[in-house]
């Protein structure tokens, strides 16, 4: 099969020809950039529409460095399966990460979990979707379960990929982390001890037993950032009987390799379409 993109750029649609022997498939979306409110600032989005205009929505939360694109361009390709089974997704930087305002110094987990829920609540106000899905990755998968035990109500389904779901465990070693100047480092970024100190207290993990969304998690095994362990316990906690756990043998933590980024887009396809796609 070769597959061909041609972009309309009055209607900002990408047209997508496939070529499958004799036939040619045209499949058509809409994907832009934009901008929404969020605590007296304006972060950074990009919405993927299908066409007709869809009844589900999924919104993604990236992780901690991270930004709407995701390491690899994984929540991009993530975006454009989804958004080729009929549903919309919605994605975008918290503050202090990607275009959004505010320098990575000045992050706290508290900016997520809010930016987070004024992202949901945009979603609702604009699209006014009948069902609304999470995926959350590493950080963004600890956001995503209090996003979703706080609005059980309205999420239908939620998938975590290599959630970080306990900081206590993954920040014992703050004394390991490089300090310069009062700044805790990471790679090229540094962070305030007040924001550091803001993950590094904030444990999900209890959060399962109230659960009772259909929940998705995968995990690489070689995961060296986040031990695949914590999902594990998580899944065995959770509330839900409509639930998956995907361990991986490869991937490490962003899921960079081929395999392990098809299994992890082929897993999220079916999952959300039994879920979530209108029949």
């Amino acid at each position: 099969m070769q597959r061909t993109r041609y972009q309309d750029i009055n209607e900002e649609n990408f047209l997508y020809y496939v070529f499958c022997s004799t036939n040619v498939i045209l499949l058509m979306y809409i994907e832009k950039p934009l901008t929404f409110p969020s605590s007296g600032y304006e972060l950074s989005a990009y919405i993927h529409i299908p066409t007709p205009n869809p009844s589900s929505v999924v919104l993604m939360l990236h992780g901690f460095t991270g930004n709407k694109i995701e390491a690899n361009r994984l929540f991009v390709d993530i975006s454009r399966a989804l958004c080729g089974i009929g549903l919309a997704v919605f994605r975008f930087d918290y503050r202090c990460h990607g275009e959004s305002p505010l320098p990575f110094e000045e992050f706290k987990l508290d900016y997520a979990i809010e930016d987070a829920e004024n992202a949901l609540k945009f979603i609702e106000t604009l699209y006014k979707p009948k069902k609304i899905g999470l995926i959350g990755l590493s950080m963004g998968g600890h956001v995503a379960i209090k996003i979703t035990v706080k609005y059980q109500n309205k999420i239908s389904t939620t998938a975590l990929l290599a959630p970080a779901i306990d900081f206590t465990k993954l920040i014992e070693a703050k004394n390991m982390i490089p300090k310069i100047n009062g700044y805790y480092i990471f790679g090229p970024h540094r962070i305030k001890e007040e924001g550091l100190m803001s993950i590094a207290k904030s444990n999900a993990m209890d959060l399962a037993e109230a659960i009772s969304t259909p929940m998705l998690i995968i995990h690489a095994k070689n995961d060296s950032v986040v031990p695949y362990t914590q999902s594990e316990t998580f899944f065995n906690k959770l509330k839900s009987t409509d639930k998956r756990l995907v361990l991986l043998d490869e991937g490490e933590h962003v899921f960079v390799t081929y395999r392990a980024r098809t299994k992890v887009i082929e897993e999220l396809i079916d999952w959300f379409k039994s879920r979530m796609v209108q029949l």
